[in-house]
């Protein structure tokens, strides 16, 4: 009889454990798993448009170098340039 109602214990006591503890655990850590594997590919994604590699990293990279270009074959004007001399009393 106390073998059986020890066991009945041990039963509930894993029932318990195993339901209220590990499965949580588990399915939690998936859950962080898969939101860090996002997080990464977003991160990396970012990285590889900030770079120029990205879908309009490219046409952005090719954008600056023409105005570059287009500024750098203007003349430049000095306009209304006043020179100054320090004065020292």
């Amino acid at each position: 009889m106390l073998k059986t109602v020890l066991l009945l214990l041990l039963a509930y006591i894993a029932y318990k454990f195993i339901f209220g503890f590990v499965i949580p655990v588990t399915r939690a850590t998936r859950n962080v798993r898969r939101q860090f594997k996002a997080a990464q590919e977003e991160m990396a994604a970012r990285m590889q448009e900030q770079q120029g590699y990205g879908p309009y990293g490219a046409n952005q990279q090719r954008a600056t170098t023409a105005n570059t270009r287009t500024d750098a074959a203007k003349p430049t004007s000095k306009g209304d340039y006043i020179e100054f001399e320090e004065v020292k009393e």
